[in-house]
């Protein structure tokens, strides 16, 4: 229960020219009665907890402090080089402790409107700049709560809240409308794996409804096709005996520390999860096999475990879907198009 002592609050409230009240918590303006219609007002109900769903929030959050700030050029973004206008209105962000939840906010918010500041995509090389690369997302985030901290020294928002704002970051801080981050593809995917860890937790497989094959997802997010990851000499992988393919190149899943592809020691070839499993996770089990789709084959090609495997290399991949190397064929893949003739044999080709 959000508490507050009116006299003070109001005082401060006009001393700051606040014009809209940013609430990160269950609160409401009725306590300053009639003056409450003075001032815009937003609640966010959230718990300061690192699981709770922050990141949801960022768009309508950011949007209200803007729209508090700049109520002429809202949704606007700071150009490099430009030298910003000081607001004449202000805006009051606060939780219950000011310390965690309404920090977030802010820095979600320094974060979309001064992206260049924090290395972001509108930031351009040039002579006179003194930043010279792009900063990931975690030194993007702390530079920005730096900021916050110089007002706010108490400032630190819960490590579950610090995830969520690099997620931001990555996805470039998205706030055209209240929707932009359920739509993203990135925040879709944290809230599989989300799932997918609270499901580990309780020991059980995930709801078969839910479950995301990357195939039909990336199909409708038309991302990389074959054609690109072939150009990084990679392989397919067919199953043994029919030679069905199973996982094309952009479906194969690293699990050396480094990212690079796997040894050919390895006794799994991890994949992602695609829709001929269908049938198999539907059961319902932690783990259990993987079998070729071709009905005519049905051979065995591998496992699944929800709750992850350890291939032969020491490597954890979590949650694994991994084909066994000595029932499938590693084959390189053409792009489609691609003009390869075999040629009869004792002729090379040239004219």
């Amino acid at each position: 229960m959000w508490v507050l002592n009116v006299e003070s609050y109001r005082k401060k409230l006009y001393e700051n020219n606040i014009t809209h009240v940013l609430s990160v918590i269950k609160a409401s303006l009725e306590r300053l009665g009639e003056e409450a219609k003075r001032f815009k007002h937003m609640s966010i109900d959230i718990d300061d907890d690192e699981s709770s769903d922050i990141l949801v929030h960022f768009p309508a959050a950011v949007r209200f402090i803007d729209d508090g700030l700049h109520p002429h050029g809202s949704q606007t973004r700071e150009a490099e080089g430009t030298t910003p206008a000081s607001p004449k209105n202000g805006v009051y962000v606060h939780c219950a402790m000011g310390k965690s939840r309404s920090v977030s906010c802010v820095v979600a918010y320094l974060l979309y409107k001064y992206p260049h500041r924090f290395g972001g995509k509108q930031f351009t090389d040039s002579p006179a700049s003194t930043q010279r690369r792009r900063l990931t997302a975690k030194e993007a985030v702390t530079s920005a709560l730096e900021c916050v901290r110089e007002g706010r020294p108490g400032a630190e928002p819960n490590p579950g809240f610090m995830q969520q704002l690099e997620l931001w970051w990555e996805m470039g801080c998205p706030a055209d409308d209240e929707g932009a981050v359920e739509r993203h593809p990135t925040y879709q995917k944290w809230l599989y794996d989300g799932m997918l860890q609270e499901a580990r937790d309780m020991r059980v497989a995930p709801d078969a409804e839910r479950i995301r094959f990357e195939d039909e997802v990336r199909a409708e997010e038309k991302e990389e096709d074959d054609a690109t990851v072939t150009q990084r000499n990679e392989k397919e992988a067919r199953c043994k005996k029919c030679r069905r393919t199973l996982a094309t190149p952009n479906f194969l899943v690293s699990h050396t520390p480094t990212g690079e592809a796997a040894s050919s020691t390895c006794a799994h070839i991890f994949i992602d999860t695609l829709s001929w499993m269908r049938p198999m996770l539907e059961e319902g089990a932690l783990d259990g096999r993987l079998v070729c789709p071709n009905s005519k084959c049905g051979a065995t090609v591998g496992r699944f475990a929800w709750q992850g495997l350890q291939c032969t290399c020491k490597q954890w991949v979590v949650p694994a879907f991994s084909l066994n190397r000595s029932r499938v064929d590693e084959v390189s893949s053409r792009p489609i198009g691609s003009s390869a003739i075999r040629m009869p044999p004792g002729r090379n080709g040239s004219l």
